[in-house]
């Protein structure tokens, strides 16, 4: 199995989608609205193109590191 198939697998696409959902409801939590909004516009566009998501991931970690 290449690193392509595992991204585009509906298994690992469901669970970067799941974990970025968690993370929303994380940063909700700590009232860190912009944050939770910005991870589940990426858990939606994980949910379709996985490695976008992930890279979305990243990109929103480091901008909430950087505030």
């Amino acid at each position: 199995m290449t690193l392509g198939d595992l991204l585009s697998n509906g298994t690992t696409r469901t669970t970067s989608a799941l974990s970025m959902l968690f993370e929303a409801a994380l940063a909700l939590s700590r009232g860190k609205r912009r944050i939770a909004a910005l991870f589940v516009l990426a858990a939606v566009v994980a949910y379709r193109f996985s490695w976008v998501g992930f890279a979305l991931q990243i990109a929103i970690r480091l901008y909430d590191r950087s505030r």
